[in-house]
């Protein structure tokens, strides 16, 4: 009854709250308030709450919802934040410990000297120990999957599973259509202008979640603000990038990454092309595999029901083989 009671009153603040400038008409200002008051109700709704602590250099923002079941830490990608997760967390069982870290330059965090993934990768193992996580489940989307990977290889032991969600870090036979622009000069993915942004948003997904009037400028100008830290943050990733490109982190990825391992796919991915699958799973080979037709880059997004509910099965199958 608790519960329902709260859904009814959620659903009628979001109502009132997106109904009353649809009729009136809002500045950019008041746009930007009702950004900001939906992105609380959503984290209402998935029992997310904000805070900040310290690690290594910055104070890092994340949110969390405390539970007696399994810790799941969510890692945003390139350009992304932890409200990426929260659709996502609110199909995960209630029990579920949920940790959703704003990385360094992205979100509420601050800005940093170095966006190098492996220094992003020791931010997140300070957070865990800040918190006082000695094992968890590590769920990566794109450059977050990346940095799941390295945190894999270096933690291991401290890793329950690992879960990479159209994750960045090795190549497919494929080259997509986002690495193809690249290579002719222009990067999709960091936003300039109104009509950069909805290319970003046309190349990022295949079935997009609706975003109603008010919404869509206050993200608009969140994001074209972004830019040159996007830049900054893009041209430290590409150098980890290049840097682990080689035959040796592919075999340390090979020897150190032994625990139970989900990949998770859009197979209309023009970002990262499905074909990586298979180059994750020659080194990864205990690695279960999901492919979700239809969908891009960022399935927590467009399919945010069944892709929760691809890993809660994964996870719960995991705790079933532990018992006696």
């Amino acid at each position: 009854m608790k519960i329902l009671k709260r859904s009814i009153v959620i659903a009628a603040i979001t109502t009132s709250a997106l109904t009353t400038p649809l009729l009136t008409g809002c500045t950019a200002h008041q746009q930007d308030a009702l950004f900001a008051k939906v992105t609380e109700i959503g984290r209402d709704k998935a029992g997310l709450e904000k805070h900040q602590t310290q690690t290594i250099d910055i104070e890092m923002t994340y949110l969390e919802r405390k539970g007696s079941g399994p810790v799941v830490m969510l890692v945003h990608g390139f350009s992304a934040n932890k409200d990426t997760w929260l659709r996502f967390a609110d199909h995960l069982p209630d029990d579920y410990h949920i940790i959703a870290p704003d990385l360094a330059g992205h979100g509420d965090s601050p800005t940093a000297e170095s966006y190098d993934l492996e220094l992003q990768t020791e931010r997140l193992h300070a957070l865990a120990a800040t918190l006082g996580i000695d094992s968890f489940h590590i769920v990566g989307n794109s450059m977050g999957g990346a940095i799941s990977t390295i945190y894999a290889t270096k933690y291991s032991q401290q890793l329950a599973s690992l879960t990479l969600i159209d994750a960045a870090g090795m190549d497919g036979a494929n080259k997509s259509e986002y690495f193809t622009m690249l290579e002719q000069g222009t990067n999709p993915l960091i936003a300039t202008d109104k009509d950069s942004f909805e290319f970003r948003m046309d190349m990022v997904m295949a079935k997009p979640p609706m975003l109603p009037w008010p919404l869509r400028p206050a993200l608009v100008r969140d994001t074209v603000a972004r830019a040159e830290l996007n830049y900054e943050i893009f041209d430290d990733m590409i150098a980890t990038r290049e840097r682990m490109s080689g035959d040796d982190y592919k075999q340390l990825v090979d020897t150190t990454v032994d625990m139970p391992t989900l990949i998770m796919w859009g197979e209309k991915d023009r970002v990262l092309d499905v074909s990586a699958v298979k180059t994750f799973k020659n080194y990864i080979p205990q690695a279960k595999v999901e492919i979700f037709e239809g969908v891009g880059h960022v399935p927590m997004l467009e399919i945010p029901k069944e892709s929760a509910h691809t890993l809660t099965a994964f996870i719960s199958s995991l705790e079933l083989k532990q018992q006696p």
